[in-house]
């Protein structure tokens, strides 16, 4: 290269043919003023003593553990919102989720449905209020009795447990819409189909709008 410098050896040492001072080795190895070092590929290899043993693997566990593998700690138990309890499957062994080797079969059909947190009813909240919400999907032949437990309306007083539709209308404000409580008993046999809660509610261009609920128990 043009000055006498070389990316492998450095400077050239004035024509002696000879690596400089602080040249790398041509090898891996880190030293002062090296460059980039090609890798010089594999070298022989190197025998050993014939009379060297290496420790082997260890062979079992003292007590024995009566089954293959790691064996699962303790865990925490799950967090479960109180505010929708059937977001959690309770299983014949009383765990949470599907039992071991088991699958889910999913309902055919399940509307879409936005669950709105609030202390104050939506519609009488300003305009362009700020709401939390909750989004799932719920099987259509959801009894609306099941919808109630399933977001958490418990209260032993029967009344009390609500369910309101909540409608856009527009600018930012929210309107009631259909509404029910846990003392209506004819209503509580329907199922979500029924009141018109079912899978065209997508919430799409050209498709109806999502379900939105509010729900209290007290």
């Amino acid at each position: 290269m043009s000055g006498g410098w070389n990316p492998v050896t450095g400077r050239d040492a004035m024509g002696s043919g000879q690596r400089p001072p602080l040249a790398p080795f041509g090898a891996p190895v880190a030293v002062n003023g090296e460059a980039y070092i090609p890798h010089m590929g594999a070298g022989p290899g190197q025998a050993v003593f014939s009379n060297v043993w290496t420790y082997g693997g260890v062979g079992s566990l003292t007590p024995a553990v009566q089954y293959a593998g790691v064996w699962r700690p303790p865990h925490a138990y799950p967090n479960i919102d109180p505010r929708m309890p059937a977001a959690q499957m309770t299983n014949s062994t009383g765990g949470v989720g599907c039992e071991p080797g088991y699958n889910f079969f999913f309902p055919a059909e399940t509307t879409k449905c936005h669950i709105f947190y609030s202390e104050t009813p939506p519609w009488q909240l300003p305009a362009n209020a700020s709401v939390s919400f909750k989004a799932a999907h719920i099987p259509c032949n959801t009894l609306l009795s099941e919808l109630l437990k399933g977001f958490g309306c418990t209260n032993e007083v029967p009344k009390k447990n609500r369910c309101v539709e909540v409608v856009a209308g527009g600018n930012g404000k929210w309107y009631k819409g259909i509404s029910f409580s846990g003392a209506d008993k004819d209503m509580l046999k329907k199922t979500i189909k029924d009141v018109g809660w079912d899978k065209t509610r997508s919430g799409r261009d050209g498709e109806k709008p999502v379900v939105c609920l509010w729900f209290c128990k007290n």
